[in-house]
């Protein structure tokens, strides 16, 4: 649970370390979000407020998924296994790196686009990567939701062998 506490704050943290440092932040879209060229883009404060705006849902949807985590973990502490929480939180955790997946690319695309909002028509950036990184949120993602229905099938049968004792 520890884990999950640092995690939520660095996002955190780091959500507004990198939108209120231009310096740091044009490090950031020159070498993760592919813009070679990044004497295009605007790093003024509206640029930078727009981009941390557009660039929230994925921070509150990994936030989500983070408070979930903690959740089933409080839950495995206190022994709860096949119980019907354990299994939602798995699940709400499943859905949240599912969500993150196509939501990450698209939060990077939104966010170059705002700091390329104020410049002259055509001289706006689009762009859009998708990594490995985002296939592999996917797939995990996939694979927690596939558990949780086993472990919804599992808690299912856990009561139905409860009843016959």
């Amino acid at each position: 649970r520890l884990l999950c506490a640092v995690a939520a704050l660095g996002l955190m943290l780091a959500h507004v370390w990198i939108w209120t440092h231009p310096e740091l932040l044009e490090n950031v879209a020159r070498r993760q979000w592919t813009v070679g060229d990044s004497a295009l883009l605007q790093f003024g404060p509206g640029n930078r407020l727009l981009g941390a705006v557009v660039s929230l849902p994925s921070l509150l949807v990994a936030l989500v998924g983070l408070w979930q985590l903690w959740r089933l973990f409080g839950c495995y502490a206190r022994g709860l296994v096949f119980a019907a929480e354990p299994v939602r939180r798995l699940h709400s955790v499943g859905w949240a790196v599912t969500a993150l997946a196509p939501l990450l690319p698209l939060s990077q695309t939104f966010a170059v686009l705002a700091l390329s909002w104020n410049n002259p028509p055509g001289t706006r950036l689009l762009v859009f990567t998708v990594s490995s990184e985002h296939y592999l949120a996917l797939l995990f993602g996939l694979v927690l939701l596939a558990m949780a229905r086993i472990m919804q099938e599992a808690q299912r049968v856990a009561q139905e062998n409860a009843e016959f004792i």
